[in-house]
C-alpha cells in the first residue's frame, strides 16, 4: 500500500473529526435537560393568551417563551391552533412563562412529571 500524502491525511483527519464532532451534538440534543420545577403534558393552543395543556387551562405569561424542537423561538402569532406534546414551567402566579415544543419521539422518553389533567372520565389523561 502506497502511503497517503499530507494532504490526504489532513483531509481524513478532518472528515474524521467533523463525523465524531456530528455524532456528539446529536447525542447531546437527544439528552436535552429540563430545569428543576417542569412538567410535561399535551397542549392546545388557543387565541393568546389562553393555552390548555391535558385538558387544564393555562394562561400564558407576559414575555413567554415557546422554543420549538430545533431549539428556535416560536412567535406567539404562530401558535393558534398548535397542538403539541410540550415541556413547562409556570410562575408563582400559575401563569406558563416557557414552553419547549417535544416531538412524539423525545416525549416517549421524558422522565418529568406530568401536569395534572383534565381529561376524561376520571380526570386523568
Amino acid at each position: 500500500m502506497k502511503p497517503q500524502s499530507l494532504p490526504g491525511r489532513i483531509a481524513v483527519r478532518v472528515v474524521l473529526g467533523v463525523a465524531l464532532g456530528l455524532g456528539a451534538m446529536s447525542a447531546a440534543l437527544a439528552q436535552m435537560n429540563y430545569p428543576m420545577g417542569s412538567l410535561q403534558g399535551k397542549a392546545e393552543f388557543g387565541a393568546f393568551p389562553k393555552v390548555s395543556i391535558n385538558c387544564t387551562d393555562y394562561t400564558l405569561g407576559p414575555g413567554v417563551r415557546v422554543i420549538s424542537p430545533q431549539n428556535r423561538i416560536i412567535p406567539r402569532s404562530q401558535l393558534d391552533g398548535v397542538e403539541s406534546h410540550v415541556v413547562f414551567q409556570t410562575d408563582a402566579m400559575g401563569n406558563v412563562f416557557r414552553i419547549w415544543l417535544v416531538n412524539d419521539a423525545v416525549a416517549s422518553q421524558l422522565q418529568l412529571p406530568k401536569a395534572p389533567g383534565q381529561c376524561g372520565l376520571f380526570f386523568s389523561e
